[in-house]
């Protein structure tokens, strides 16, 4: 399944095919996961399955059970509030300090975003989650700063296994209006925006007691 080229190695093509798996919800929460089994399943050997594991343990995508194997981490309530409350941050942050000059192909590309989304299905949690995702990602990749998005992809990642296993989707309602603003150069707008919608996820029973850290 996975054959090594010139432009990823072999490691991350394990790693890809697996967090896709896992985000698509083809393991159950319950499911262990050994490295004979992804052997067999992804037809490599057992160095780039090491690899893979380690990098999403280090991520909290998997947990390690000793003498068993991973399972999927089961983010809590709280972890996906505080995932929420540093995504906000850094997505306004960034929005905030946009310089001048807007992509138009990027603009675009934003927008064809949107427009797939309504053509989802009213059912289709998973395909509606992963173009808000690819939404937020597009936005970000503007920025042209490879760390904070990896974090940001993270932060996606786990939200995405919280709220496939709920069956809850993001709604894309205020993306269209964001788009709008930043095209006009109308940041301080764009950004309560963006707030808003990335906030929308909050769960208000997972909020923690005020301590003065939001």
């Amino acid at each position: 399944m996975c054959e090594k080229n010139s432009d990823t190695s072999l490691k991350q093509q394990v790693h890809d095919a697996l967090i896709t798996d896992i985000i698509n919800g083809v393991y159950s929460g319950s499911t262990i996961l050994t490295e004979k089994f992804l052997m067999e399943k992804y037809n490599v050997s057992r160095a780039p399955i090491r690899e893979a594991l380690t990098q999403l343990t280090a991520t909290l995508i998997l947990t390690s059970i000793p003498r068993q194997g991973y399972k999927i981490c089961q983010p809590t309530p709280e972890e996906i509030y505080e995932i929420v409350k540093f995504r906000s941050s850094l997505e306004c942050s960034f929005l905030r300090n946009l310089s001048a000059g807007i992509d138009r192909e990027w603009i675009q590309e934003l927008r064809t975003t949107c427009i797939n989304y309504t053509n989802c299905g009213p059912s289709d949690f998973i395909g509606k989650w992963h173009l808000n995702c690819d939404f937020h990602l597009k936005l970000f990749s503007v920025y042209g700063n490879r760390y904070a998005y990896k974090q940001l992809q993270d932060a996606l990642n786990i939200q995405t296994i919280y709220f496939i296993q709920k069956k809850q989707y993001a709604s894309m309602d205020l993306h269209m209006a964001l788009i709008d603003y930043i095209e006009k150069n109308e940041l301080s707008i764009a950004e309560t925006i963006l707030k808003a919608d990335i906030e929308n996820l909050l769960i208000p029973t997972a909020a923690p007691i005020d301590n003065g850290n939001y």
